[in-house]
């Protein structure tokens, strides 16, 4: 089966300081691929280079049979991007802000009013949504982020922590909402902290650490109890993956206050 996101090799130096280190894997279409890892493990380089926002200092990275490259158009209309690291108009409405990434995606009016209002109820923004974004809290804009990146219909989903500050009502639905693009066979990348969400959505995950791939897991198989399985004998309140995350990256000392 043909790759939707195929990343070979990729490497990335901030000045002496690399961030990645020869990073490689592939997602094909309908799966829901997880990226975790610590803070400053590399995910929100590799999530920029694959939305097309940096170059890597060596390396390949294709979506869709394209090349990425800051400069494809044809690439930025297929794809939807959301990441909290990257902010939204301060002083447009939430409104405003969704009908402009339709029609900057090239949808007409009467798509673009239809799809704005479909995403403004599906992620309860409709009371809010003629209010600046400066107005909006940490959630509410996450949620704006979100709409933004699917109000296109795009083959492939790059999700940087897509569920940072949501409620879970939203998060209900956003789950839903991935679940129905994977099953109608488009594409969907995430990174996020939240290990039980990671085990619950996605299909196969990978662990990220120092800027390598360390490890990749099926996690259908982990579910089905298939020897792909996860195998971990991790302490009773961890998630099977919060286990195997220890495991390939190692448990974090824990220091008593003695103070407290």
């Amino acid at each position: 089966m043909t790759s939707s996101v195929l990343v070979q090799d990729i490497t990335k130096y901030y000045g002496r300081k690399q961030a990645l280190k020869g990073l490689s894997f592939q997602v094909e279409p309908g799966c829901i691929f997880g990226l975790i890892g610590p803070n400053g493990a590399g995910k929100t380089t590799a999530f920029s280079i694959l939305a097309g926002l940096m170059r890597p200092t060596s390396g390949v990275a294709r979506i869709l049979g394209l090349d990425v490259r800051p400069d494809s158009r044809e690439l930025a209309s297929r794809i939807g991007f959301s990441s909290p690291q990257f902010g939204l108009f301060d002083y447009l409405s939430g409104r405003e802000i969704l009908l402009a990434c339709a029609l900057m995606h090239g949808l007409d009016a009467n798509q673009a009013d239809s799809r704005t209002q479909d995403l403004l109820d599906l992620l309860d923004l409709e009371s809010a949504a003629s209010h600046f974004v400066y107005e909006y809290s940490q959630g509410m804009r996450q949620k704006l982020g979100l709409a933004c990146a699917f109000i296109h219909a795009p083959e492939v989903l790059l999700l940087d922590e897509p569920f940072v500050a949501l409620d879970p009502a939203s998060i209900y639905r956003i789950v839903g909402t991935l679940r129905q693009m994977a099953a109608g066979g488009r594409t969907i990348v995430l990174s996020s902290h939240d290990l039980a969400l990671v085990e619950r959505v996605c299909h196969r995950v990978g662990i990220l650490h120092e800027g390598e791939l360390k490890s990749e897991t099926d996690l259908i198989a982990a579910r089905n109890g298939r020897p792909a399985a996860l195998k971990t004998a991790g302490a009773p309140d961890q998630t099977q993956l919060e286990s195997l995350l220890w495991e390939v990256v190692g448990a974090p000392d824990i220091k008593e206050l003695t103070w407290l």
